[in-house]
C-alpha cells in the first residue's frame, strides 16, 4: 500500500513522495540528469521516473507503454525508448500524467541520443540492427541505417560529424580464429555506414561507450573472451577478462583493449563508461563497484605503449592509477557524473550511490524502494549476474551468456564432452523444456547443467537455493518477438517458407511449440559422436546466429544454401525456396 504525500515542485507540478510498504524492484536500465535531478528508465515496473539528486524523493512518474530501455532530455521533454512487441521512442511532457506521442523505430529501441543542436534524436535499435534519426520538429523517421549486430550503444564525435555506434555481438562464423565485435561509424551528413571498426579478438557484449573531453578517443566497454583455449582453469583471466577498448577519433581506426582486472581478482560484468577531463569511470555489474582512473595518467601511459596489442593480457596496466570502490547492493550498472560526483543505481538492489571522485568514497546510499520484494525469479537472475560465485570474481553466468542467457557468438570449448573440440555457445532460451543439455546432449537436463555450470566454469560449487533460483530464472526467459514479423504476424514471405519448412520435413526434428523433438540425430558427415547432436529449438534463433554445432553457418541462408542442413543430396530445393524458408525460420 503506497501513502502519498503531495508537494509543489520546482518544475511547475505537483509531485509525489511516495513511502512503499511493499514494492517490486525497479531494475533500472538508464539514469541521466534533468537540470539537477535524476531521470530513470526503469524496467521492473515499466515506468520512467525524475528523482532529487540524492534519490530520496520520487518527484513524478509516467508509465509507459513498453518497457523503458533509455532516457534523454532536452530539459522540456523526456525521450525515453521503450521496446518488445515494437520498440521506438515514447515522448514525455514534463505536465502531462503519460506520455502522448509515440514514434516506431523498431524493435529493441535503446540508447537515445540528442544531436548537440536538440534537432534530432537519434536511436539504436538492438534487433532491428538499425539506427535511426527522428526529427523532433516532426517527430518523425527521417533516416535509417543499418549496421552490423544488435546496436546497443552510441555516442557522436565532438564536431558532430560522426556517429560511433557498439554492436553488442560479433558477425560472421565462429570456427575461426578472429571473432570479434565491431564499432560502426556513421556519417552524420550522409547518414551512410562509412566503416566498421574491429575490436580486440574474443570482444563481445559491447555495452559502455564515451568519448573523451577533447574529442581525440572513443571509449568502449566490452567482454574479452579467450575462446581459443579450454576452460580448464581461471587464474589470470584464463576464460573471460572485461575491457575497455579505446578508438582514435581522427583516423578512425582501433588502438588497443585494455584490461580491467587485476592478476588476482577479475573485475566482471564491465557496463558503463563516462569520460572528464580528469576521471574515467566504469561499472561492474558482477562485483559491484565502479573503477576511479585517474584520465590524464592513464592517456599519457597509454600513448607511451609502442605495441598496443600486448595491452589486451597486460593485467597490471591499471595497477598505479585506478581505484576499485565497492557499492552498497548488487549489480551497478548504468552511472552519471555531475560536479566530482558519481551517481550509481545498482540494478538488483536499486539503491542510488553517489561517490565523491576526490576521497574516493561512497558519501550517500539510498534506497529507492523501500521493502523491496523479491521473486525466486528475481534472485535467479541475480545469481545470473553476480560473479561473487564465481573464483576471484571472473565472471558470472552473464559472461557467456549476455544479453539475458543468450549466446555470445563464441565457440568454447567447455571440456565436458572431451578436448580440442570447441561448441558454439547456446542461447539458454527454452533449455529446461528442451533437454538433454548442451549440443552434444552430455548433460542430461538444464538443471544438472546449471549446476555443472558453477561447478566446472565459475569453479565454485553453490547451495540448491541459489542453483534452483536460476533455473526458475532460466524457465521464465521470454523470447524478444522477431523482428521479421509484420504486426505479430508472419510475412507472406514467412507463409510461403512455412510451406517450404514442411515440404521439406524440417518438421520432423524441429516440432512442436519448442520447435525441437528432442532428441539427437546424426546430420551431415562429420558428425563427432554416434548419436550426433541434439536438436536445438528455433524459438528466437534470429538472434543467435552464428548456427551448427561449431559455428560454421555465420547466417541462416548460409545454413541452408551452403551447408544444406537437413537436406538430402538430392534435394533439389530452389533459391527461392530457400529465401521463404529463412524468412519463416527466422521469424520464429
Amino acid at each position: 500500500m503506497a501513502l502519498p504525500v503531495l508537494f509543489l515542485g520546482a518544475w511547475g507540478f505537483t509531485y509525489e513522495e511516495t513511502y512503499l510498504e511493499k514494492s517490486s524492484p525497479l531494475y533500472i536500465n538508464d539514469i541521466a540528469f534533468m537540470g539537477d535531478n535524476l531521470l530513470a528508465a526503469e524496467r521492473g515496473t515499466s515506468t520512467v521516473s525524475l528523482y532529487s539528486q540524492d534519490g530520496r524523493t520520487r518527484l513524478k512518474s509516467w508509465r509507459t507503454t513498453e518497457t523503458p530501455t533509455g532516457v534523454a532530455t532536452d530539459g522540456q521533454k523526456i525521450y525515453a525508448t521503450t521496446s518488445f512487441a515494437k520498440g521506438g521512442v515514447e515522448v514525455i511532457e514534463l505536465g502531462e500524467d503519460a506520455p502522448k506521442r509515440f514514434v516506431a523505430t523498431g524493435r529493441g529501441a535503446c540508447a537515445p541520443l540528442l544531436s548537440p543542436d536538440g534537432k534530432y534524436l537519434y536511436v539504436c535499435n538492438q534487433f532491428q540492427t538499425t539506427v535511426s534519426e527522428i526529427e523532433l520538429a516532426t517527430m518523425t523517421v527521417k533516416r535509417e541505417v543499418r549496421v552490423l549486430r544488435e546496436p546497443k550503444n552510441q555516442v557522436l564525435s565532438n564536431d558532430g560529424r560522426y556517429l560511433f555506434v557498439a554492436n553488442f555481438l560479433p558477425v560472421g562464423c565462429a570456427n575461426q580464429d578472429n571473432v570479434a565485435a565491431a564499432v560502426s561509424v556513421i556519417d552524420v551528413q550522409t547518414f551512410e555506414k562509412i566503416k566498421d571498426i574491429q575490436l580486440a579478438t574474443g570482444s563481445n557484449a559491447v555495452r559502455g561507450m564515451a568519448i573523451s573531453c577533447d574529442g581525440e578517443y572513443v571509449f568502449v566497454t566490452h567482454n574479452l573472451g579467450r575462446f581459443q583455449i579450454p576452460t580448464s582453469q581461471l587464474q589470470q583471466g584464463w576464460m573471460n577478462t572485461s575491457a575497455v577498448s579505446v578508438i582514435s577519433v581522427d583516423d578512425l581506426e582501433y588502438g588497443g583493449a585494455i584490461l580491467l582486472d587485476d592478476p588476482e581478482r577479475g573485475a566482471a560484468g564491465i557496463w558503463d563508461v563516462e569520460c572528464t577531463s580528469q576521471m574515467m569511470v566504469i561499472s561492474h555489474s558482477g562485483t559491484h563497484e565502479i573503477s576511479l582512473i585517474d584520465y590524464p595518467r592513464f592517456i599519457q601511459k597509454y600513448e607511451q605503449v609502442t605495441n598496443k596489442e600486448t595491452l589486451s593480457y597486460d593485467l597490471k596496466f591499471m595497477g598505479d592509477i585506478r581505484q576499485r570502490i565497492q557499492l552498497v547492493g548488487n549489480g551497478p550498472r548504468d552511472v552519471a557524473v555531475k560536479d566530482n560526483l558519481v551517481y550509481a543505481s545498482t540494478f538488483f538492489a536499486d539503491i542510488l550511490n553517489v561517490v565523491d571522485v576526490n576521497t574516493r568514497q561512497v558519501v550517500k546510499s539510498c534506497a529507492l524502494v523501500e521493502n523491496r520484494q523479491e521473486s525466486d525469479i528475481d534472485r535467479g537472475e541475480k545469481y545470473f549476474n553476480d560473479a561473487s560465485y564465481c573464483f576471484q570474481n571472473w565472471q558470472s553466468c552473464n559472461g557467456c551468456h549476455p544479453g539475458e542467457g543468450r549466446t555470445d557468438g563464441l565457440n568454447w570449448d567447455n571440456l565436458n564432452d572431451g578436448t580440442g573440440n570447441p561448441k558454439n555457445c547456446k542461447s539458454m532460451m527454452r533449455a529446461h523444456f528442451t533437454s538433454p543439455s548442451m549440443i552434444s546432449g552430455v548433460r542430461e537436463s538444464a538443471e544438472l547443467a546449471v549446476r555443472a555450470g558453477f561447478k566446472y566454469i565459475q569453479f565454485n560449487e553453490v547451495g540448491e537455493d541459489i542453483a534452483t533460483c536460476v533455473d526458475e530464472y532460466l524457465k521464465n526467459l521470454k523470447p524478444v518477438p522477431s523482428p521479421y514479423l509484420v504486426d505479430g504476424e508472419l510475412s507472406s514471405k514467412a507463409q510461403k517458407g512455412r510451406d517450404v519448412f514442411h515440404k521439406y520435413g524440417c518438421g520432423t526434428c524441429h516440432s512442436g511449440s519448442n520447435y525441437t523433438d528432442c532428441k539427437m540425430h546424426v546430420i551431415g558427415e562429420d558428425v563427432e559422436f554416434k548419436n550426433g547432436w541434439d536438436t536445438p529449438t528455433l524459438v528466437e534463433v534470429w538472434r543467435t546466429a552464428p548456427y551448427l554445432f561449431d559455428g560454421r553457418a555465420a547466417t541462416m541462408e548460409e545454413v541452408f544454401a551452403t551447408h544444406r542442413h537437413g537436406l538430402s543430396k538430392k534435394s533439389k530445393i530452389t533459391s527461392e525456396e530457400i529465401d521463404a524458408l529463412v524468412e519463416y525460420v527466422n521469424s520464429l
